[in-house]
């Protein structure tokens, strides 16, 4: 399970309010407040095997000191909020806690959440896909 992936794309109410929980717990000080910058967006040419860059992307990072552990969250688009929950992850992750059963659960049920709204789109998408044999029959 990718948590990273998960974070960015979970519901941002469901990871603020997690995050917002445990917060009580930990001694949390904000070494670098989330801040909108522009990040070089990096590729690799398919043929040549040789890395460029696309362009750059808009981002938001924040990094944290979470009894005394850095975390450092970073995502696309203008989203402060979900930068200093990644962050906050990033750092809880790290230390020995009581909380890393409920965080793995949670990261499951996001995970869960993620795949099935993936599947929902996905069907949805298939409903538009036209099927040539049976216009052929006409």
């Amino acid at each position: 399970m990718n948590q990273d992936y998960i974070l960015c794309e979970c519901s941002l109410s469901a990871l603020e309010n997690f995050v917002t929980e445990l917060e009580k717990y930990f001694n949390v000080v904000v070494a670098k407040t989330p801040s909108i910058c522009m990040t070089m967006v990096k590729a690799e040419d398919s043929v040549e095997s040789q890395t460029f860059y696309l362009g750059e992307a808009l981002t938001t990072e924040c990094q944290l000191l979470v009894n005394d552990k850095i975390g450092y969250g970073i995502c696309i688009g203008d989203e402060p909020v979900r930068a200093y929950c990644i962050a906050f992850f990033d750092a809880i992750t790290d230390i020995e806690n009581e909380f890393l059963p409920q965080i793995n659960q949670f990261l499951k049920e996001q995970l869960a959440a993620i795949e099935l709204s993936q599947k929902i789109e996905h069907n949805h998408i298939l409903r538009t896909k036209v099927d040539f044999k049976i216009m052929e029959q006409d």
